[in-house]
């Protein structure tokens, strides 16, 4: 016969409702029970059913990562596998299921997620500056965290990179190994004009390090494909034949570049330095090895499921906010400017 809960609490001489609130990780319990409690648990081998522990507790012991995609096909672009391998393991480690949505949420959907037990709460991402989800989720008091960040933050807890940071690293190195035009490849025009926080904080940080470092730096606004980048590089060199180092925002981007300054016969990085910025490691795979401005997108993705599921539990200290500071990895595609 399994072992029940009423097996446990005769054993460690506390009621059922105590022992139930020890699996369910309550904090109204005396830290002396509970390790009592916790002790007896594992000398009998108790384990908990699980189904029957959701519906006591009224948690489904779930998390969602809302993700809106547009286009299906620039999924593995836009997030990476070690971000959602970060996310998983955060909510395994604590017991929690993890689910992904891809598709646009309306607000009845979100009603929905929010009242229908499907999640105790959201991760929302791809956030914009004034971003509906987050003022809907925080008027019904609904579990979330961003990975991402809003125009007004109060009150809210998010991790995001730290953009601007990035850009000033970028434009330090180059114009270190004294380059003073280059060219720019930024995130898609859509996205800045649907306020996304990835473009907007991209674009501050390099106008205020134009400004700074007074480099002549010319830019395209395209999608993170190698095709696309590979047109908006030769528009940029056709038009700006000056150029001796390109800033990417994504590791396809780099490798359209260097395509496209192939074919005309520029050397990387004898002839045209590239960065890559807010890459993952992946840099080191591309011919030559991408200098970067790196973060580890895995510990990114643990840390905001942390920060979600302390949030649940009711753990937090309050609304958490981290911004993220990559930082400049030197490889092979960097070199001084031609003179």
């Amino acid at each position: 016969m399994p072992i029940t809960l009423q097996d446990v609490a005769q054993k460690a001489g506390v009621s059922i409702k105590t022992v139930s609130r020890v699996v369910n990780e309550e904090k109204n319990v005396a830290e002396e029970t509970r390790h009592q409690v916790l002790q007896t648990i594992q000398e009998l081998g108790y384990v908990p059913h699980v189904q029957a522990q959701r519906l006591a507790s009224g948690k489904t012991r779930s998390i969602v990562l809302h993700f809106p995609l547009s286009d299906p096909g620039l999924f593995s672009n836009l997030i990476g596998m070690d971000f959602i391998t970060g996310v998983a393991l955060a909510a395994a480690k604590e017991d929690y299921y993890f689910s992904l949505m891809t598709g646009s949420l309306t607000s009845g959907g979100l009603i929905k997620l929010c009242r229908g037990a499907q999640a105790d709460g959201l991760i929302l991402m791809q956030i914009t500056v004034q971003d509906w989800r987050v003022e809907f989720l925080r008027e019904n008091k609904f579990p979330f965290v961003m990975h991402g960040r809003c125009a007004n933050n109060d009150g809210l807890s998010f991790i995001d990179l730290d953009f601007e940071h990035a850009m000033m690293e970028a434009y330090a190195h180059l114009t270190s190994l004294g380059h003073q035009h280059i060219g720019f490849l930024t995130y898609p025009e859509e996205w800045r004009v649907k306020g996304l926080g990835p473009a907007v904080h991209t674009l501050q940080g390099f106008r205020a390090a134009v400004k700074k470092f007074n480099v002549t730096s010319p830019y395209r606004e395209c999608q993170q494909t190698v095709e696309r980048a590979y047109w908006a590089t030769r528009s940029l060199l056709k038009e700006n034949p000056r150029i001796t180092a390109m800033v990417t925002v994504h590791n396809t981007q780099a490798v359209g570049a260097i395509t496209a300054l192939q074919e005309l016969n520029r050397k990387v990085p004898e002839d045209c330095s590239i960065v890559g910025v807010l890459v993952g490691n992946e840099g080191e795979l591309i011919i030559p090895p991408l200098t970067s401005i790196e973060y580890s997108s895995h510990e990114i993705g643990h840390q905001v499921a942390e920060m979600l599921i302390r949030k649940i539990k009711g753990t937090s200290p309050g609304p958490e906010q981290i911004l993220v500071r990559p930082e400049l990895k030197l490889r092979r595609s960097t070199a001084p400017a031609p003179r």
